[in-house]
């Protein structure tokens, strides 16, 4: 692809992305009811799907590693694992793996012809960053008796991560958030451990 063809690509994935998270929402109330309780999108895969779209219009370095960290893990793991909190109902079970796969695509856009890639400790950097919202979200379930980001209760899923109930199950949430975003980060931290061979520098 030559430059204006990525450009073009890019922003024909952005709309079709950017569409995908707006008209969501009227198809799930016409279809059985849309509610606060578990329509909003707040689940990291819900966040990360917005991202999706809007980098390929507004393209900021820090988007992209949420997108990176958030997205291409969760999107991982509700392949493997699904919970289909908003329904299976009409389209919803098809729109669930294309909201999915339309993270992990935009992530990998992003780095193979947008040009980003994670900076150096980034991945700690934004599961620090992460550590900010969780309350923040948490308090907001609180407020409305909600479970974004599985912060209350844990998903339904058969998944070695998930250990126990609340707030036990929170452990095992951060130990493998932690560890997917070290995991997503090695090709690059391999990298940069090799280029700071050559230039003495720090690679983290």
């Amino acid at each position: 692809l030559n430059k204006e063809q990525t450009e073009l690509l890019a922003k024909v994935i952005g709309v079709i992305l950017i569409a995908r998270s707006i008209l969501i929402h009227p198809y799930v109330a016409n279809i059985k009811g849309w509610d606060i309780y578990n329509n909003l999108p707040l689940h990291l895969c819900g966040l990360s799907a917005i991202i999706s779209g809007i980098i390929m219009f507004y393209r900021r370095q820090w988007l992209y590693e949420c997108l990176y960290f958030w997205g291409i893990p969760g999107a991982f793991h509700s392949y493997l694992t699904p919970e289909f909190t908003q329904g299976t109902e009409g389209l919803l079970f098809i729109e669930y793996y294309i909201a999915h796969g339309g993270i992990i695509f935009s992530a990998l856009f992003c780095t193979m012809y947008l040009g980003f890639k994670p900076r150096k400790g980034s991945w700690w950097r934004i599961f620090l960053y992460s550590q900010v919202l969780l309350p923040i979200v948490g308090v907001f379930n609180w407020l409305i008796d909600a479970n974004y980001m599985y912060i209350c209760a844990p998903p339904i899923v058969e998944n070695p991560f998930i250990i126990g109930d609340f707030p036990e199950h929170l452990i095992g949430l951060e130990i493998a958030g932690i560890l997917h975003f070290a995991l997503v980060y090695l090709p690059f931290g391999l990298k940069y451990r090799r280029a700071s061979k050559v230039t003495g520098t720090p690679a983290i």
